[in-house]
C-alpha cells in the first residue's frame, strides 16, 4: 500500500528547476517508493546490486552514457557510488534537462565536501523523514493513543498488517548497526556501539553532556564524538542547538538529542507500552521527541527552512522548541497531558515579554481539542500540520 507523502509537492517543483535532484533520509523512510512513485517513466537504478554498483563506480562515464535514455535517471543509495558525482557534474554541465537526474540515499551525502562542491548549483535536496501523523491521518493509520503511536513509531513498513513494530525496530537496528555502520567507519567492538546507542535513547529531550555519555560507555571523550556524528550522518538522531539571542549570557549552550524516531528509541530503550505509561518522565520526553520531529516533517513538506531551537536559562526558564521564521520568533510548549491547564502558558510568556515579539505562542499537547486562549493557541498532537499556518499568520 501506497502512503501519499507530503513532500512529493515541493519535489516535483524543484525538478522543474534543476537538472539533479537528491532525496536523502533514514533508511527504509520511503525514499525508494516515493522517487519511482513521482518519477515513473526514469530508468531506476539501484547501487545495492553488485554489478551495477561496480559499474559504477570502476567506469562512471560508460555507467551514465550506457542509461542515457529521453526521460531521466534514478540513482537509489547513491552514496554507494561515490565516483559517479564527478561525473555527474560533467553530464549536467553539457546536458542541464531539470529533473533528469534523480538521487537518493540513506546517508547524508551533502556533509560530504567533495559531493557538495562537485554538485553547487545543479541539486536541491530534500529530506524525507518517515511518516508524519498527517500522513497517517490521511491513511487512517493514526494510533488511536499517544502511548500506541510513540510505541509503533512512525516507519512505513510498521504499518503493513503483518508487521509488529517491536520485532521491525529490533531488525532495524541490527541491520543498521552490521550492514550500514560497518559501511561507513571501522568500529572494532558493535556490543559497545550498539550500548551507545542504547545510552543516546536514554537521554532522549535532555541535554548532550558527552563526558557523561562516553564515561557511561566507557569509551573516550572524542570517540563518543564520532559515534554521534555517525548517527547524525544517517539520520538516527539529531542535536536540538540551544536558542540564545540576546537574553543574557545565562542561557544554556548545550544542545538537547533527539531521534528522528521515537519508535526506535523505545526499542533500543527496551520498554513496552506498559512499561512507557509508568515511567512519566521518559514518556513526556518521547512525547516531546514526536512532536518536534513531526513539526520539522511539517516544515520540510512545506518547502519552510525554518530555525529550530530550545531554551533553557540558570533561572530555570525552559522553553522547549523555539522556531525563527522570517523574522517571526515563536516559542512552542509541549505537554503530554491530555487536560489543557493555563499554566502550560507561564513561560511562554514569560518568554514574550523578554523578546518583545507580539506573535502568539502556541501549546502543543496529547489531548484531543484546537482552541485559542487570550495567552495563544492550544494545539492537540494530533493537528501538528496547522501549526505553520499559525506561524506564518495564515
Amino acid at each position: 500500500m501506497f502512503i501519499k507523502r507530503d513532500l512529493m509537492r515541493v519535489i516535483r517543483d524543484g525538478a522543474k528547476q534543476v537538472p539533479i535532484v537528491a532525496i536523502i533520509g533514514p533508511r527504509q523512510s520511503g525514499k525508494s517508493t516515493l522517487v519511482r512513485e513521482i518519477f515513473k517513466d526514469h530508468v531506476y537504478l539501484d547501487m545495492q546490486d553488485a554489478e551495477i554498483f561496480d559499474f559504477a563506480n570502476s567506469d562512471p562515464k560508460g555507467f551514465l552514457k550506457s542509461y542515457k535514455n529521453d526521460v531521466g535517471v534514478i540513482i537509489d543509495e547513491a552514496q554507494y557510488a561515490p565516483n559517479l558525482f564527478a561525473q555527474l557534474k560533467v553530464e549536467v554541465d553539457k546536458d542541464p534537462r531539470p529533473g533528469y537526474y534523480i538521487l537518493s540515499g540513506s546517508q547524508n551525502f551533502l556533509l560530504h565536501e567533495k559531493i557538495s562542491e562537485s554538485l553547487a548549483g545543479r541539486v536541491y535536496f530534500y529530506t524525507l523523514l518517515p511518516l508524519s501523523t498527517k500522513e497517517l491521518s490521511h491513511a487512517q493509520l493514526l494510533g488511536d493513543s499517544v502511548n500506541a503511536q510513540l510505541c509503533n513509531g512512525f516507519y512505513p513498513r510498521v504499518y503493513q498488517p503483518q508487521i509488529n513494530a517491536q520485532d521491525y525496530y529490533e531488525n532495524y537496528i541490527s541491520t543498521y548497526v552490521e550492514r550500514d555502520i560497518r559501511s561507513i567507519k571501522n568500529i572494532d567492538n558493535i556490543l559497545i556501539f550498539k550500548k551507545f546507542m542504547q545510552l543516546c535513547a536514554l537521554r532522549v529531550g535532555a541535554m548532550l553532556n558527552f563526558t557523561d555519555l562516553a564515561s557511561n560507555c566507557g569509551i573516550s571523550v572524542s570517540t563518543a564524538k564520532g559515534w554521534l556524528a555517525l548517527l547524525e550522518t544517517s539520520f538516527i538522531l539529531f542535536l536540538l542547538p540551544s536558542y540564545h539571542d540576546n537574553l543574557g549570557k545565562r542561557v544554556t549552550k548545550s544542545p538537547k538529542l533527539y531521534f528522528y524516531d521515537v519508535g526506535l528509541a523505545i526499542t533500543l530503550m527496551g520498554i513496552d507500552q506498559t512499561t512507557l505509561i509508568k515511567k512519566r518522565e521518559l514518556y513526556g520526553a518521547l512525547f516531546e521527541n514526536m512532536v518536534i520531529v513531526d513539526l520539522i516533517k511539517q516544515f520540510n513538506a512545506q518547502g519552510l527552512r525554518y530555525v529550530l531551537s530550545f531554551f533553557r536559562d540558570s533561572n530555570k526558564n525552559e522553553i522547549d522548541l523555539i522556531v525563527e521564521a522570517g523574522g517571526n520568533t515563536v516559542p512552542i510548549e509541549i505537554k503530554a497531558s491530555e487536560t489543557m491547564n493555563n499554566k502550560f502558558f507561564d513561560t511562554l510568556t514569560w518568554f514574550k515579554g523578554q523578546t518583545e515579539s507580539d506573535i502568539t505562542p502556541i501549546v502543543v499537547y496529547a489531548g484531543s481539542q484546537a482552541h485559542q486562549r487570550a495567552q495563544g493557541n492550544v494545539v492537540p498532537w494530533t493537528k501538528l500540520e496547522t501549526i505553520y499556518k499559525k506561524i506564518d499568520g495564515k
